[in-house]
């Protein structure tokens, strides 16, 4: 978040350009400076009082924890440390349905705001699209997906993974039901390209045998990605010439892209690359 100070120093040139420029040579000199300063005390108060109200509506315009945990939507329940440490054995499955195996640092935006909440936990579920919350107070909820605009989970130091969340099906009539999960692997004036993750169990065929160990159900992961373009969404697959009978009009553009710049269309960030490319 931006500070009153820095905002002071982004505007004090301007403010010494503002007086040298109300004087005259003659008059800006060290015995007149005060006086100069004096007459434009009430530009520099009342610039001062602009600053601590766009630093406070700064400081107003992200959610804090202490904002969220008021929030009274939340639902006071979810996974707690050791349901994640031991999931498979309590669940008795290979894997688990999160984004992540544990918590992982995030911001969230919801309704009604426009800037990304000050950091917490987040933990994502991609089998019910769930979203789960921990403040630094110790409180775990759940933050309703019908009210969440988008997240940004940190999963490493160096990683930044934003999704956003839609209803596909209500908004074109394709896709899941309901809303969901979808990364944002290129944004440009005419292709948008999402990446939706799914989790779902896959359970184990078995018959009851004397003596036999019961294998765990497994979670499995499955992948779709969506490109919206004038006003139509379209499935496509990370191959080539599957992208190209999505796109029958840029077949041969779509080849030479790939080949020129070598890209791998089964790597998202090639994937994003290329529609980027496309923009022209």
């Amino acid at each position: 978040m931006t500070s009153s100070s820095a905002i002071q120093r982004a505007f004090l040139p301007e403010l010494l350009t503002l007086l040298v420029k109300s004087s005259t040579p003659q008059q800006f000199n060290g015995l007149t400076l005060l006086p100069l300063l004096m007459n434009n005390l009430s530009t520099l108060l009342f610039t001062c009082c602009c600053l601590a109200v766009a630093t406070a509506t700064l400081a107003q315009a992200v959610p804090t924890q202490q904002n969220i945990s008021r929030l009274t939507f939340i639902r006071p329940e979810g996974p707690g440390i050791n349901d994640l440490a031991n999931y498979g054995k309590i669940n008795r499955t290979e894997g688990t349905p999160y984004l992540n195996d544990d918590w992982s640092p995030g911001r969230i935006r919801f309704e009604g705001q426009p800037s990304f909440s000050e950091e917490l936990d987040v933990l994502l579920d991609l089998e019910k699209n769930q979203l789960f919350i921990k403040l630094t107070s110790g409180f775990i909820g759940e933050f309703p997906i019908e009210r969440l605009d988008a997240v940004t989970v940190y999963p490493t130091a160096t990683d930044t993974l934003t999704y956003v969340v839609f209803n596909f099906q209500e908004l074109f009539s394709a896709g899941d039901q309901g809303r969901r999960f979808y990364r944002l692997l290129h944004q440009g004036p005419q292709y948008q390209v999402y990446h939706q993750p799914i989790k779902y169990l896959r359970r184990e065929d078995y018959v009851e045998n004397l003596g036999m160990v019961r294998r765990p159900d497994k979670y499995m992961e499955r992948n779709q990605y969506w490109v919206f373009t004038t006003n139509n969404l379209i499935e496509i697959k990370r191959n080539e010439q599957q992208i190209q009978k999505a796109f029958p009009r840029l077949e041969s553009t779509i080849r030479r892209l790939i080949k020129t710049y070598e890209l791998d269309v089964k790597d998202e960030a090639d994937l994003g690359k290329l529609f980027a490319l496309l923009e022209g």
